[in-house]
């Protein structure tokens, strides 16, 4: 009798999780991160569509600077709810995304993600009060239609927006899912 329960329940469980009506995003973003990020208005039906293939390869992130320093570097991740398919190797998980499957978005050089590393003349910053307009790098994007397509992992149903590093191209920046300031301030 328990044993039909069980099985009974995890058909259930899984009937739910198909039949969720869209594709949900939790926006993580520490208080402490001077910018504000959404889905740019024209492309989130396409990023809620449970039944859209495409929505990587569509998906835009509005970003606005809050602050008052330029960002010169900015590095979010989209961990998704999607446990890696057999075959991926242990070293290949990025523990950044706790186990889970997740894409990156990325705006600036990469150098400047050490936060230590100065911007030069040729780096274009997003200035306080401006709204850039970011993607999903398309060699991420290639390779997560192609996982899809060979059913290597579902498609997700809840993404989290986590914030890894942001970098105002002086020296200092914030890290990590805590926003910690760098460089730490001083100890009396």
């Amino acid at each position: 009798m328990i044993v039909v329960i069980l099985v009974m329940d995890a058909t259930l469980m899984l009937s739910l999780a198909q039949a969720q009506a869209e594709r949900v995003l939790e926006n993580t973003m520490p208080e402490a991160v001077p910018i504000c990020v959404r889905i740019k208005k024209e492309k989130e039906a396409s990023f809620k569509d449970m039944k859209n293939d495409r929505w990587v390869r569509e998906l835009e992130i509005e970003v606005t600077n809050t602050g008052t320093k330029p960002i010169y570097f900015l590095f979010l991740t989209l961990r998704t709810n999607v446990s890696p398919g057999i075959g991926v190797l242990i070293e290949d998980v990025n523990p950044r995304r706790n186990g889970l499957l997740g894409l990156d978005i990325q705006y600036g050089r990469p150098e400047l993600g050490d936060i230590i590393s100065k911007s030069g003349s040729d780096d274009i910053p997003i200035k306080p009060g401006e709204t850039w307009v970011l993607a999903i790098h398309p060699g991420e994007v290639k390779g997560w239609e192609l996982a899809i397509r060979d059913g290597a992992h579902p498609q997700p149903t809840k993404l989290q927006l986590i914030f890894q590093a942001i970098s105002f191209g002086d020296g200092t920046g914030l890290f990590g899912a805590g926003a910690h300031l760098y460089p730490p301030p001083k100890r009396p």
